[in-house]
């Protein structure tokens, strides 16, 4: 069988039509095999009222435009001829469109900103500004020409093109209340600060191509940020209380830190450095026995001091020349947590002898990650006090003894 549409709504008095031609699907389906094909045909079909508000808008905009345009030239006639005489008269009738461009401009510009009065008004202001630089370019072309009643009556034609577009504009200006203002304004920042963002993402995007691109140098930037985050912090000096993270600032006898100072203090990589043989600090656990009869045992020492005093006390207790020697400590120790005073001491004056006490100061807290036991003056005073020690060592049958 054949399936068509249902039939048209009937036609009611008054309303418009129309006929068009239209296309529907005709289907047949013999033995359960449908088969469709498109069949046209003309039907009338109802035809909204006309809107006579949009033709006059329209008709409307079409008479300004033709306005603008015999105003335009107008203006550039009268002000290429003003301008004729002091250059090429091709050069001056088009010059002389400026005026008129320029207005029309400032008032497309202030019809988009129609929401926000603060920049409508000043589109609007300059183009009043420019309409009547043009209207005095006419006037003055009149009286060059001693017909001032024809410039004045030219002038005119801007003043009434623009007229024109001010009173069709205004059909889309609806002056908002100021609660609706503000939002308005403030949806308006929130997608403008999205858009500025994505642009300095994609420029930021493009400048780590051009880095990657240029030479190993962002490569290795890279790799030591990558082994910072993977989890190293004891291989990078933490931020102390002045909240710089890698500047040390401990100036010692009027002394300030020189940085051209000698190349064996910079900040150490992130790689995991072998201890020193000379400076090394046993594990808290039990104590280590000496693997031979001639090296005294080394007593336990706990993997960070809790305040100034104890890290004072420790590196005092370190430095002994009787109990622990420079080099007596098994290689296979490994430091636990951050070095002690005196072994920082120890391997800073094994770099450089000839350290400034600033310098001295400052290396060894570099060494110590950053660690200066909460109190800048003292942690100072001890590595000053245990340089001088390691410098000048006691008699060896001298033991200093610890007050109780």
């Amino acid at each position: 069988m054949t399936e068509t549409p249902e039939t048209p709504e009937a036609w009611q008095p008054g309303m418009r039509r129309k006929l068009v031609e239209v296309e529907r699907p005709v289907t047949t389906v013999i033995d359960g095999r449908a088969s469709t094909r498109m069949v046209k045909e003309k039907v009338w079909v109802a035809v909204p009222p006309r809107d006579w508000d949009e033709v006059i808008r329209r008709a409307s905009t079409i008479v300004a435009g033709g306005v603008t345009v015999l105003a335009a030239a107008g203006t550039a006639a009268s002000i290429g001829g003003l301008l004729s005489r002091m250059v090429h008269p091709g050069i001056a009738y088009a010059v002389g469109v400026v005026f008129t461009a320029g207005w029309l401009v400032c008032l497309g510009i202030e019809h988009i900103e129609r929401v926000d009065a603060d920049r409508a008004a000043r589109a609007r202001g300059l183009g009043w500004f420019l309409l009547l630089l043009g209207m005095g370019g006419v006037i003055t072309y009149g009286h060059v020409l001693h017909q001032l009643p024809a410039g004045i009556v030219g002038s005119f034609l801007d003043l009434s093109a623009k007229g024109l577009w001010w009173l069709i504009m205004g059909l889309d200006r609806v002056k908002l209340n100021a609660d609706v203002a503000h939002w308005v304004a403030e949806e308006e920042q929130h997608m403008a600060g999205r858009f500025l963002l994505g642009t300095r993402l994609a420029r930021l995007n493009r400048r780590a191509v051009q880095m990657r691109a240029a030479g190993p140098e962002f490569q290795a930037a890279e790799a030591i940020l990558a082994q910072a985050v993977a989890g190293q912090p004891q291989q990078l000096p933490a931020a102390d209380t002045s909240g710089q993270p890698q500047t040390v600032s401990a100036p010692v006898s009027g002394h300030v830190p020189d940085p051209s100072g000698p190349p064996s203090a910079p900040i150490p990589p992130p790689a995991a450095p072998t201890p020193p043989p000379s400076a090394p600090t046993p594990p808290p656990t039990a104590p280590v026995q000496p693997p031979a009869a001639s090296v005294p045992p080394v007593p336990p020492v706990t993997p960070a001091a809790t305040g100034a005093s104890g890290s004072s006390e420790q590196g005092d207790e370190e430095e002994q020349p009787g109990e622990q020697g420079e080099t007596g400590t098994p290689p296979n120790l490994q430091p636990v947590g951050p070095l002690s005073i005196a072994a920082a001491v120890r391997q800073a004056r094994t770099e450089d002898p000839k350290q400034t006490d600033a310098q001295m100061v400052a290396r060894v807290l570099m060494l110590r990650g950053g660690n200066d036991n909460g109190d800048r003056v003292k942690f100072t005073d001890t590595v000053l006090r245990t340089r001088r020690r390691q410098e000048n060592p006691p008699a060896r049958g001298k033991k200093k003894t610890r007050s109780a």
